[in-house]
C-alpha cells in the first residue's frame, strides 16, 4: 500500500521538540552560567564575529546546553576550543560566506564551531555541491536547515536522492530544502522512498514516476512541501481532472492554480466532494467563480456538517427579525464552532431547535451509511 505523509499530532509535537531542542527559551541553564563555564566563547562571538553581548549570551547558552547534554569525559583546554572555532571560521570563509554570514549559521546552530572541517564539514559540503547545489544555494540552506552542517549522513543524502528521483532534478530539490525544516524533509521522503520502490517492483520506470508540470504552480508556493505530498499522492492526471472540473463551473484555470498555490491540498479533495460543494456554493447560495476561487477556505468546511446547518441558521434568524443587519454568509461559515453557537444559536431558544433539527438530521444520515466522499486527511467541520 501506498504510504501518505502523515501529520498527526504527535509528529507535530515531536517536530516541534526537535526542532526548538536548541532554542535557549527550553534552556535550564542560564545564559550567565555559561558564560561563567566558557568566557572565552562569548568574547571570541563578539571580537570575532560580531556579535552583540546580548546575542552572544544566548549563542553561548545553547553551546553549553549541547555541551552539557553531551557530557564530555574529558575537560578541553580554551586554547583548543578557539583553535577549532578560527579552523571553522576559516572554511566558512574559504567557501565563500561573509562574517555576516558565518553569524547567522553559529547564532541558528553553535555547535557547529565543534565541527572538524577535515572529518565533518568538508565531506557535508562537498556532498551539496556535488549534486549541483551552488555556494549561495547552500548558505540558503543552512540558514533554513543547519543540520545539514553536521547531519549529512544517510538518511538525509536518501532524502535528497528520493526527492530527486520523484521531481526529475536537483534544482527542485534545492528549493524544497530552502523552504522546508529538514524534520519534514525527512519524513516526506521515507515515504517516497517507499513509494517510489514498490512501483519500480511493479515495472513502472522512473520516467512515469517522475512529475514534471506541477511545479509550474508550485514552486513559488510557501507551501511547496505539501504539493509535492500531493503530487506523489495523487498524481498529475487526477489533478488535471479536478482543475478541468472546476474549469467546468466556470472557474479560470489561473484562479485554481492560485488556490493550489494557497493550499495545495484542497485538490486533494475527492472529484465528487468537489462538486457537491461548487454546487451547492454557486447554485444554491449564488456564489461567483470568482468568490469561490477566493474564499477557497468554503472547500475544506463540510457541506452536511457545517455549510447546511449554518447557512439555514442564518435563513431563520432572518425571518425571525432576530438579526437587524445583514451578515454575509461567508462571515458566519468561517466562524469556529463556539463563536458561532454563542453567537447564533444559543442566545434563541426558536433557533436552537433549528440547530438541534438539523444536527439530528445529521446523525441520522451518519447511522445509515458511512460517508467515502472525504479527502486526504481529516474532515474539516
Amino acid at each position: 500500500m501506498l504510504k501518505l505523509c502523515c501529520n498527526n499530532n504527535g509528529v507535530k509535537a515531536l517536530n516541534f521538540i526537535i526542532y526548538n531542542f536548541h532554542n535557549p527559551l527550553f534552556y535550564s541553564t542560564s545564559s550567565s552560567t555559561s558564560i561563567k563555564k566558557f568566557p572565552f566563547l562569548a568574547n571570541y562571538l563578539v571580537d570575532y564575529l560580531g556579535f552583540s553581548k546580548q546575542q552572544a549570551r544566548y549563542t553561548s547558552a545553547k553551546f553549553e546546553q549541547h555541551h552539557v547534554v553531551n557530557k564530555r569525559k574529558h575537560e578541553v583546554s580554551s586554547s583548543k576550543f578557539v583553535s577549532n572555532f578560527d579552523l571553522v571560521v576559516q572554511f566558512f570563509r574559504q567557501n565563500g560566506f561573509d562574517v555576516s554570514q558565518i553569524r547567522i549559521v553559529v547564532s541558528v546552530q553553535p555547535r557547529v564551531l565543534l565541527c572538524r572541517v577535515d572529518k565533518t564539514l568538508k565531506p557535508n559540503i562537498d556532498h551539496f555541491l556535488k549534486i549541483g547545489f551552488s555556494k549561495p544555494d547552500f548558505f540558503e540552506v543552512v540558514s533554513v536547515n543547519p543540520y545539514v552542517l553536521f547531519n549529512c549522513h544517510p538518511q538525509f543524502v536518501r532524502a535528497t536522492e528520493a526527492l530527486k528521483d520523484v521531481m526529475g532534478n536537483y534544482e527542485y530539490v534545492i528549493s524544497i530544502m530552502k523552504k522546508s525544516h529538514w524534520t519534514s524533509i525527512s519524513g516526506m521522503s521515507n515515504n517516497l522512498i517507499s513509494n517510489v520502490a514498490l512501483l519500480r517492483s511493479y515495472g513502472v520506470s522512473i520516467d512515469l514516476i517522475q512529475l514534471k508540470n506541477i511545479w509550474v504552480f508550485l514552486c513559488d508556493s510557501s507551501r511547496f512541501l505539501d504539493g509535492v505530498h500531493l503530487m506523489a499522492s495523487f498524481g498529475e492526471k487526477n489533478i488535471e481532472s479536478k482543475i478541468r472540473m472546476f474549469e467546468n463551473f466556470g472557474c479560470m484555470r489561473s484562479d485554481v492554480l492560485a488556490l493550489g498555490r494557497k493550499n495545495p491540498m484542497l485538490l486533494g479533495l475527492s472529484e465528487a466532494r468537489i462538486k457537491r460543494s461548487l454546487e451547492y456554493l454557486m447554485k444554491e447560495l449564488g456564489f461567483s467563480p470568482d468568490y469561490v476561487m477566493s474564499h477557497g477556505a468554503l472547500l475544506s468546511y463540510s457541506l452536511e456538517k457545517r455549510i447546511i446547518p449554518r447557512i439555514r441558521v442564518l435563513l431563520a434568524l432572518k425571518e425571525k427579525g432576530l438579526i437587524k443587519k445583514d451578515h454575509a454568509p461567508y462571515t458566519i461559515l468561517n466562524r469556529s464552532e463556539p463563536h458561532f453557537l454563542n453567537r447564533y444559536v444559543l442566545p434563541f431558544e426558536e433557533i436552537r431547535e433549528v440547530y438541534a433539527k438539523e444536527l439530528a438530521k445529521l446523525t441520522d444520515r451518519s447511522s445509515m451509511k458511512p460517508s467515502n466522499e472525504g479527502r486526504a486527511g481529516d474532515d474539516k467541520p
